[in-house]
């Protein structure tokens, strides 16, 4: 996914191919970690001088280059070792954002739409997982749907 950002209009768009669109309003939090990165890449930009490779890409090394596309997938499997977690895909938190989000509330068809399926079926039977501390509450709470 290429990222394209503007700080100013405060979004974050994103586009896997040149149909595909999409933008993100950034919360406070995300638009502050984006204009540190900004901040950053500029100093970068002086200290490397000529050595530094231009690109509009936000996540790269200090000089520029770009970082190797399986370097994310790569070096999260040994933070998961490092600090002890079973074995997992990067993919898969997508599942668990999807899953938090609706154990928090949100609506299948919002996170729908942030994960840009093209049905509410793909996101309700593979991407939304039912926690188990909700399920008890419902389990507890179900008797009392129809209670006078």
């Amino acid at each position: 996914m290429i990222v394209l950002y503007s700080i100013f209009n405060n979004t974050l768009s994103g586009r896997t191919s040149a149909s595909s669109k999409a933008t993100y309003k950034l919360t406070p939090k995300a638009r502050e970690i984006f204009e540190s990165l900004k901040a950053n890449q500029e100093e970068n930009k002086k200290l490397f001088g000529s050595e530094h490779i231009q690109s509009d890409y936000i996540f790269v090394w200090q000089n520029g280059k770009l970082f190797r596309p399986d370097y994310v997938t790569r070096d999260f499997q040994k933070v998961l070792k490092k600090n002890g977690f079973a074995h997992m895909r990067f993919h898969d938190l997508r599942h668990s954002f999807a899953s938090i989000l609706h154990d928090k509330g949100y609506s299948l068809k919002k996170i729908q739409k942030w994960l840009r399926h093209s049905d509410i079926e793909t996101t309700g039977n593979i991407y939304v997982h039912i926690l188990k501390s909700r399920q008890v509450i419902e389990d507890e709470n179900f008797d009392n749907i129809f209670s006078l």
